[in-house]
């Protein structure tokens, strides 16, 4: 056995990339319904480290910026859209119950004498939270970083899957959740569509353009009825009384163009035979960075976009809204316009799964950049971004705007994937070969009191997290048991909930606040490394 470490030791590419199939394997095995996933890799690299095969420290600095950039790139086009819908109470909740979690790391670290960097190690595990680690480790340098968080993380994903399974099996709970499930269902702000019928005499013998819905609702007129007649809604559209719109949008602009246009309907509007729908990825470099209004869709090619999704984002499309290569629209015409749009759009599979190197090669320097920059802080100490922190607030801001000028830097999903996976393995495979030298003796001298911190931390993050949305917020159950997943960055967790009930409201919560809390914890734990 040792000559086969032996060997390995001077083979870093081959020794990386073995520890990075053993943990993937290891991860799989699922005991009692639980997994380790990719954080496997951390403790077999342990072990490998444990035998004196240790992956340069370059190759953690690569995996830091390429894991934290593509979470960035994930979490920047709702990132600001959340704060702005649900922000206060989310942000409240992130805050409250991950300041709870760094307010019992500090006491009981200054109680039991533990170090810095277990106690950093012990907040990320307990949490679960690779990108606080990656922030711990780059601001500390300290294998032992890495031994507080293979220790507590088991019970960081165990616990709040218990927790969660407890609270969605309590007696009478189902029954509850099934009534909150049938609200929240009616609630969610998803594209819809419905029909009205024209009874507002202050629209009747007026053009859609004459009454400019867009300044007041986002909401798309998509089709017209008048008696037996269905046709497509354009500008020049009169409207007239009794007259039968079908328009698509979120729900509460569909309810402010209710008191604009009249009482909402049951009329059929079933698609005619010359009136067509269709769902096309933009992958034109044409019409790519201009604007629905620049493009004249309606005015050149008699059709109107109802629905564009971008990322795992879905919304209505206006006037200003600026199409990009990879969107997904829905074009609604007459056929022959709608093929001449489509024609125009482009559907190169190729174009659409393209990533902009030269984007993401600059938005990875730039936050490497500011990452580096000292910002003082009072009281004398110099703060820095660091690795992880830097290229995160890039790429949440350049996801966000998705085009500086004339550069796109939309990243496709598949790629976001793969960039992030592969930063995170990497990361886990040098933070473990490291930490492996002092893990036995480490483990040997505190292993009960970092798991039992762990533990701790663990409780009262959820505990806090929970009360906060359920008895304060008054959020709900579903909502809870999501925010609760979400603000512990527990992706085990949100899958227990979710087989645990028959609901999608614990996971738009989750992804409500998940990334809130992936960007609080990632700088506590920064914080929490310099001030400990």
């Amino acid at each position: 056995m040792n000559a086969l470490f032996s060997s390995l030791a001077g083979q870093t590419v081959v020794a990386l990339f073995l520890m990075i199939c053993i943990g993937l394997a290891v991860g799989k095995i699922r005991v009692y319904g639980f997994s380790l996933g990719s954080s496997a890799v951390l403790f077999v690299a342990i072990v490998f480290g444990h035998f004196n095969v240790v992956i340069p420290k370059e190759i953690s600095e690569l995996g830091v910026i390429l894991f934290v950039y593509a979470i960035g790139l994930q979490v920047g086009p709702r990132f600001f859209r959340i704060i702005r819908l649900n922000g206060i109470s989310f942000l409240m909740i992130a805050l409250i119950s991950l300041f709870s979690a760094l307010a019992t790391v500090w006491i009981c670290s200054k109680l039991f004498s533990l170090s810095a960097p277990l106690s950093v190690g012990i907040f990320a595990g307990a949490l679960t939270s690779t990108p606080g680690l990656a922030a711990a480790k780059d601001v500390l340098q300290n294998p032992d970083v890495s031994v507080g968080f293979a220790v507590a993380y088991p019970f960081g994903v165990i616990g709040v899957v218990l927790f969660v399974q407890f609270i969605a099996g309590l007696k009478g709970t189902k029954e509850e959740l099934q009534a909150e499930e049938k609200s929240s269902k009616s609630a969610v702000s998803a594209v819809q569509v419905k029909q009205f019928s024209v009874t507002n005499p202050n629209c009747a013998g007026k053009t859609l353009a004459e009454i400019d819905l867009h300044s007041m609702t986002k909401a798309n007129i998509t089709r017209v009825k008048r008696d037996n007649q269905i046709f497509m809604a354009h500008g020049d559209t009169v409207l007239q009384l009794d007259d039968v719109i079908r328009a698509t949008g979120a729900a509460k602009e569909l309810k402010k163009l209710e008191h604009l246009i009249g009482k909402e309907t049951n009329v059929d509007l079933d698609v005619t035979w010359d009136i067509v729908s269709r769902d096309v990825f933009v992958s034109s470099p044409k019409i790519a960075g201009k604007s629905l209004q620049e493009l004249e869709v309606k005015e050149m090619f008699g059709v109107v976009l109802t629905r564009l999704r971008r990322d795992e984002v879905e919304f209505v499309p206006t006037g200003a809204t600026t199409l990009e290569i990879g969107d997904l629209i829905r074009v609604v015409g007459d056929k022959e316009d709608c093929e001449r749009f489509v024609a125009i759009a482009g559907q190169q599979e190729k174009r659409i799964h393209e990533t902009n190197l030269i984007a993401l090669s600059a938005g990875i320097v730039l936050g490497a950049f500011i990452g580096q920059y000292p910002i003082s802080l009072p009281g004398g100490v110099t703060f820095r971004l660091g690795l992880a922190g830097g290229p995160l607030l890039v790429a949440i801001l350049v996801s966000h705007f998705g085009r500086i000028g004339r550069l796109n830097t939309r990243v496709p999903y598949a790629a976001k994937y793969l960039i992030r996976e592969i930063g995170l393995l990497f990361f886990l495979a040098e933070a473990g070969s490291k930490a492996g030298g002092s893990f036995v003796q480490v483990f040997q001298e505190a292993a009960l009191q970092i798991f039992l911190l762990g533990v701790l931390i663990t409780f009262v993050s959820m505990l806090v997290s929970y009360f906060f949305s359920f008895y304060v917020f008054r959020l709900g159950r579903l909502a809870s048991l999501g925010v609760v997943c979400g603000a512990m960055t527990s992706t085990p967790a949100l899958g227990a909930a979710a087989s645990s009930v028959e609901s999608d409201t614990p996971m738009i919560n989750y992804a409500s606040i998940y990334p809130l809390a992936m960007v609080v914890v990632t700088v506590f734990s920064q914080i929490l490394a310099l001030f400990l």
